[in-house]
């Protein structure tokens, strides 16, 4: 549906039970952009967890890339939902390696019902992120910085709750390639924006994987796939990758797309769980490595706290945000449901919460 400005000061969503959300995430900075242009640590958890961002949040908590203990911890219960904004290879705080068992973490995640949110950079290769790159479903090894024309970000997942939910595209163009079929599809432009030219997609037996975004500018004009949906057998949750969020005016603004869409794929992952004995029913073609293949068919209460400030190039730092917001009990379409978990896990969760309480009484 082509609409024009609401007005909103947050993004749309439909009522859905609070969602406990733990972000991994680092800076890189490639383009030497300022602070208050680069999408940095911090910045993600703050956006989440605000007053306005249309989320109803449990507790959110941003971990270092470089300093996944906690993480590692949390992963045993009590997360609904993984936003991996990671460019650089997981290592615990004393610097020893640890993506071996940060993507079996996320792995069992996954398994158990949980969901992740794959959030630009997390997709980019590094030394070291190859098993979580294959885990998550691909690999983008070519950057370029678009400050003129951006990027188109084609919406061709139909009627998809990402593409769809609360969306406001600005016209329809002609699109084919990566993975989908010829046709009309509505977009909207990001100016400026980061591209990942070279994007493979990496490919399980069994899976089923719906392209949700793609684009076709810049890179001598090669379609590539800027977002997806994806199951495979063994998860009962879901991945959604979506690739647009270096510029953080674009990527963070409640009142845009690409806001949007993230807030979408967390509600998404975090309130869809498959059976295990059954397929998701997902509309998708096949695709090999590279990409190519078969397409688809076409208010109460509110607080912050930050736990450890500064940021730096190897991901340093991290926030957390409670929210105590309550709605009415209703779905409206939503598979809501809470995570158990470990009370190890579960008392991490709880600390980031009571700090939240202690600093509403103060």
């Amino acid at each position: 549906m082509l609409v024009g400005p609401t007005g909103a000061t947050a993004a749309e969503l439909p009522a859905h039970d609070p969602l406990r959300i733990l972000i991994i995430s680092d800076e890189v900075n490639p383009h030497g952009l300022s602070d208050s242009d680069l999408t940095q640590p911090g910045d993600i958890s703050a956006a989440i967890g605000a007053a306005g961002s249309g989320l109803n949040v449990g507790a959110v908590q941003e971990v270092a890339s470089g300093c996944v203990d906690d993480a590692l911890d949390m992963l045993g219960g009590g997360v609904h939902v993984v936003v991996y904004f990671a460019h650089l290879a997981a290592t615990a705080c004393d610097g020893s390696p640890r993506q071996v068992e940060l993507t079996s973490a996320i792995e069992d995640h996954l398994e158990g019902g949980g969901g992740v949110v794959v959030f630009h950079h997390g997709l980019y290769e590094a030394e070291g992120k190859e098993p979580i790159l294959q885990l998550l479903g691909g690999r983008a090894s070519s950057i370029a910085w678009d400050t003129g024309s951006g990027q188109d970000v084609i919406a061709v997942g139909g009627d998809h709750f990402v593409t769809s939910q609360g969306m406001q595209y600005s016209g329809m163009r002609s699109f084919g390639g990566a993975g989908v079929s010829m046709g009309d599809y509505p977009f909207f432009n990001n100016s400026p924006d980061e591209r990942y030219d070279a994007t493979a997609l990496l490919t399980a037996g069994g899976e089923e994987r719906t392209i949700l975004f793609a684009s076709a500018d810049g890179g001598g004009g090669s379609a590539r796939v800027l977002g997806y949906d994806l199951w495979r057998p063994g998860w009962m949750g879901h991945v959604v990758w979506y690739q647009p969020g270096e510029y953080q005016p674009n990527a963070l603004n409640v009142n845009g797309n690409n806001f949007q869409a993230l807030a979408n794929a967390i509600v998404y992952v975090g309130t869809t769980q498959e059976d295990p004995g059954e397929t998701t029913g997902a509309d998708t073609g096949s695709v090999d490595e590279t990409g190519n293949g078969e397409g688809p068919e076409g208010s109460e209460g509110v607080g912050s706290a930050s736990m450890s400030g500064g940021n730096d190039e190897t991901g340093g730092g991290g926030t957390a945000t409670g929210t105590g917001a309550t709605d009415d009990g209703g779905k409206d379409g939503c598979g809501c449901r809470s995570a158990g978990g470990p009370a190890g896990a579960l008392g991490l969760w709880l600390g980031v919460l009571g700090l939240v309480s202690r600093r509403r009484r103060a």
